[in-house]
């Protein structure tokens, strides 16, 4: 019996891991475009640590998020090229999103 259930749960952790490195793999399109919403993530993590350090010390931060601010209009105009040239209606779909959020965290004030 016990030799039962370490068996189901080898079975249990080999299927996961299938779905999650294997299966759960798209294609190179949304691979690209995730690439940019991670670097994005990156963009918005500086921008809210600026705003961290310049609220509690209350130094000017003005130059961190200058800069992020810049990183997120180049990420921006990357991702415009490349929807250009992607097919995949799931790329084209993350891809869009990706670029309203981009676009909604540039007009922020």
């Amino acid at each position: 019996m016990k030799q039962l259930v370490v068996l189901i749960l080898i079975v249990a952790v080999g299927y996961f891991a299938y779905q999650k490195f294997v299966a759960g793999e798209g294609s190179e399109e949304v691979k690209s475009v995730q690439a940019l919403a991670d670097e994005f993530a990156d963009i918005k993590q500086q921008m809210a640590q600026a705003e961290r350090a310049a609220g509690a010390t209350g130094m000017d931060m003005t130059g961190d998020a200058d800069s992020a601010m810049g990183g997120a209009e180049a990420l921006l105009k990357k991702l415009q090229e490349l929807k250009e040239s992607l097919s995949e209606e799931k790329a084209l779909q993350q891809a869009e999103e990706l670029e309203r959020e981009i676009q909604a965290f540039l007009n922020r004030e």
